[in-house]
Parts: C-alpha cells; sequence; structure tokens
C-alpha cells in the first residue's frame, strides 16, 4: 500500500508515520481474489460480486480509511461506484474541549482547549515540560485504554453506519440482502488497534446451488516491529553505524533498519556508551 522517496524506509517502522497510504492496491488485490475464488473471469460478474462487499476499510496509522458504495456527480450526472472516503480520525474529546487524536502507537495530535494550541508527539514529550493541562495524558495506563477504545469505537461506528447505508443503494445494485455490521467479538476488534489492518465484510452472496446466502468478514493485521534507525557514515575516516537514539552529530550517508544489514554493508558500531570504541 506505501511507495517511499526514500527506498531505505520503504519497509521501515517510520515508513508508516510519514508516508500515507495508497489503499487501492489493496482493494484491487482482494477483489481479484475474491473474483478468483469464485470461479469469475469476466469483468461484469466480477463487478456484480463486488456489490456484496458493503465495507473494506484499512485502519492505517493515523485514522481509518473506508472504501464504500457512494452515489457522487461524475461526468454524466449523478454516478453510484465505490468510493474512498475522507479518512476518519481516531479522535477523544473531554468535557472540557482538549482533544486528542490518537495514532496505533503513542503518538498524539492534542488541542490544548486552556492554551488554544495543538501540540504534537509521543505522550511523554507532550507532557514533559508540565505546560499541557489534558488530564488524560497524565496516566499511562488510561491513556492506552481510551486509546484503544476510541479506535474500536471509530471502527464500530463508521462500519455500522456504511454498512447499513449499503442497504439504501442495494435495489440500484440489483442485491436483495439487509446488510448489517456482524456480531464481533471484542478481541478481533481490540486486535485492529497496534497494527496496520485490513477489515473486510462480504454478505448476502447467493450460493450457486442452494437457497442460501454467504455472509462473512475478515480482520488481517500487520504486527509492526518498532525498531530503531540506524545511522551509518564515515567517522574519523572510518566507516562506522550507531542508533539514531546516541544523538550524535555524525554526518549520515545510509539509514539502515538492523544492525546486520549495516556490518553487511561494511560498516562497524559506534557504540552509544563509549563513543571511542
Amino acid at each position: 500500500m506505501r511507495t517511499n522517496v526514500q527506498p531505505k524506509l520503504q519497509f521501515g517502522y517510520e515508513s508508516y508515520k510519514i508516508n500515507p497510504a495508497n489503499p487501492q492496491p489493496a482493494l484491487d488485490t482482494f477483489l481479484q481474489s475474491l473474483a478468483l475464488n469464485y470461479g469469475v473471469e469476466d469483468k461484469i460478474n466480477a463487478d456484480y460480486l463486488s456489490r456484496f462487499v458493503p465495507a473494506f476499510a484499512i485502519v492505517d496509522y493515523d485514522g481509518l480509511l473506508l472504501n464504500v458504495y457512494k452515489k457522487y456527480q461524475g461526468k454524466n450526472g449523478e454516478e453510484l461506484d465505490r468510493v474512498w472516503l475522507p479518512k476518519i480520525p481516531f479522535s477523544y474529546s473531554d468535557n472540557e474541549g482538549n482533544v486528542v487524536n490518537f495514532t496505533i502507537d503513542e503518538d498524539i495530535e492534542v488541542y490544548d482547549s486552556a492554551m488554544r494550541e495543538w501540540f504534537y508527539g509521543k505522550r511523554e514529550e507532550v507532557i514533559r515540560d508540565g505546560e499541557v493541562t489534558v488530564p488524560l495524558l497524565n496516566n499511562a495506563e488510561e491513556f492506552d485504554q481510551v486509546r484503544r477504545t476510541t479506535i474500536v469505537n471509530v471502527l464500530q461506528e463508521n462500519l455500522a453506519y456504511y454498512i447499513n447505508e449499503h442497504n439504501v443503494y442495494s435495489k440500484a445494485l440489483d442485491v436483495t440482502y439487509k446488510f448489517a455490521l456482524p456480531l464481533i467479538d471484542k478481541e478481533d476488534w481490540y486486535n485492529t488497534v497496534d497494527d496496520i489492518s485490513i477489515l473486510a465484510f462480504m454478505q448476502g452472496n447467493p450460493y450457486r446451488y442452494a437457497d442460501e446466502v454467504y455472509h462473512e468478514y475478515a480482520f488481517v493485521g500487520a504486527r509492526l516491529n518498532k525498531t530503531e534507525q540506524i545511522k551509518a557514515g564515515i567517522v574519523n575516516g572510518e566507516r562506522r553505524f550507531w542508533y539514531a537514539s546516541c544523538g550524535y552529530s555524525h554526518k549520515a550517508t545510509e539509514l539502515y533498519s538492523t544492525k546486520k544489514q549495516a556490518a553487511a554493508a561494511g560498516y562497524r558500531e559506534l557504540s552509544c556508551l563509549n563513543p571511542t570504541k
């Protein structure tokens, strides 16, 4: 779903933060796989099959990406087709008017209503100087609980709404089925809050030789390993690499995700504890 102008960051954890997702290839691949599994080879029947997928969702780093059927003004007037909705943030607000936009880790955007100012960074960084007055940020355990609940609520509320809205278009799509968000275990919902995930729903597709319909959902997550970035460059005439957190001012000419990669490129580690070694 992602391409990066810096190939070295393509599969790194930081790429998920700074590089927006391109979700269309994920949807195209899913629909193509669906058609293959149903033995559908022509575009017309593949398109008809996709009408039984009321919602296709991606839990991105900082919000929900949702693909649904919707009417819009096209070149030939009003048209009905699959569209990507604007990203829906994982947003929480309290009674004082403070706003916290969560991500799938501790990076946040915070609006402090008392200060009338936005703050950005990890929870610990935002509260470090003691200026921010948002109570939620003071307790790490409560923060994580509210973050998880907020993300799950955003998923449930929006999926329930848009899957139900699919019924508005079912007649125009030549589909006869009452679409609704299925009952899903709480554990399945909470497994989505720490990963970049795909959520797909298929409902109401009639069996070829039976008077029954097929309906199922699938959640697929990609666990993110939060590996620290490794920098490499020439230090005192030698090829050395070091962790970004060491805070060295040495000019880095290469970036790696593992020490093994840096060593394979001919660099030797520069210790944070002993910078002369």
